[in-house]
């Protein structure tokens, strides 16, 4: 590898680590303006999903013109749009943070990251294979993190809210179906032009229920600042500068980097928001961020 290469690859690397801690910070400042600001997550999501959607649907007007209405012509595709956009983009986001409000950044976004071991699982009964040994460490890992987070060890009791668990748990079923739903479309159509449009989508459905236009919360320059790091720098910065990395290391790699928004949100809820892990909390945190490394390692894959 020649230096220009080697620096090619470290910017690669960087600009998808970026990707993945705009993301992470995202969830925190939901929970700022919940917690702050006196706005909820149905309405937060919903508005997020119309205004990210309209800005990186704008970007696809103008580097991919011809493919930006292209995509409604075919009915399958359309349908299949549809129910990304309502299922995999709205319910994903809205789930999540609803989690985020009944509990913290932190704690919402490690618990939707057990998505990968459920891909692992709707694959494995797909493909009709046993497990590996390092998917069903990532499946023990992932599951002994989960407990961990949700009764400190002890099956007695709950130190997570039975709310905030099942929220979480069904942001990382949603998140498997916005993984794995529209991989098809973005192939055909490009990744940019089905997250806008499946975001827009998901925003528009999310609407006929939340009423955005009616504003919830107290709204000051803190809050619009918050509500700009949510839809700017947690959406289309965030998708930008990972889709970057993927060009430029690829996606195992690029998987793999943004893997810290786990890290980035639990770091930032304690230092931002003063919330406060006990120690079987960092435990289970670790497991489940485990499990992810070990499922996102390409040599294990390939192996």
């Amino acid at each position: 590898m020649t230096n220009m290469e080697r620096r090619e690859a470290l910017r690669g690397m960087a600009i998808a680590l970026i990707g993945g801690i705009f993301w992470g910070l995202a969830g925190v400042f939901g929970q700022f303006l919940f917690e702050y600001k006196g706005t909820n997550a149905r309405w937060l999501v919903s508005v997020r999903l119309v205004l990210a959607g309209i800005l990186l649907l704008s970007t696809v007007v103008v580097k991919q013109r011809a493919t930006f209405w292209k995509i409604w012509t075919d009915r399958k595709d359309a349908v299949t749009l549809i129910l990304f956009g309502i299922l995999g983009m709205a319910g994903c986001q809205l789930s999540y943070y609803t989690a985020v409000e009944l509990s913290n950044a932190g704690t919402a976004t490690v618990l939707q990251y057990t998505a990968p071991v459920l891909i692992l699982g709707y694959e494995a009964v797909r493909m009709r294979r046993r497990p590996r040994g390092f998917e069903i460490a990532a499946l023990v890992l992932a599951l002994a993190g989960t407990f961990l987070l949700a009764t400190h060890g002890n099956p007695g009791s709950m130190s997570l809210s039975g709310k905030a668990l099942a929220w979480g748990l069904m942001s990382a079923v949603m998140m498997a179906v916005y993984n794995l739903l529209p991989a098809k479309l973005m192939k055909k159509y490009g990744t940019f032009c089905v997250i806008g449009w499946g975001m827009l989508v998901g925003g528009i459905a999310l609407s006929a229920f939340t009423h955005p236009w009616y504003v919830v919360g107290h709204w000051d320059l803190e809050a619009v600042g918050a509500m700009a790091v949510v839809v700017v720098l947690g959406t289309v910065l965030s998708f930008s500068f990972y889709m970057e990395g993927v060009r430029m290391i690829g996606a195992a790699k690029a998987s793999l980097l943004a893997s810290v928004e786990p890290v980035t949100a639990t770091i930032a809820s304690a230092l931002m928001m003063h919330v406060v892990f006990a120690g079987m909390d960092v435990l289970g945190i670790v497991c489940i961020l485990g499990a992810v490394l070990l499922l996102s390692v390409p040599g294990l894959k390939k192996a």
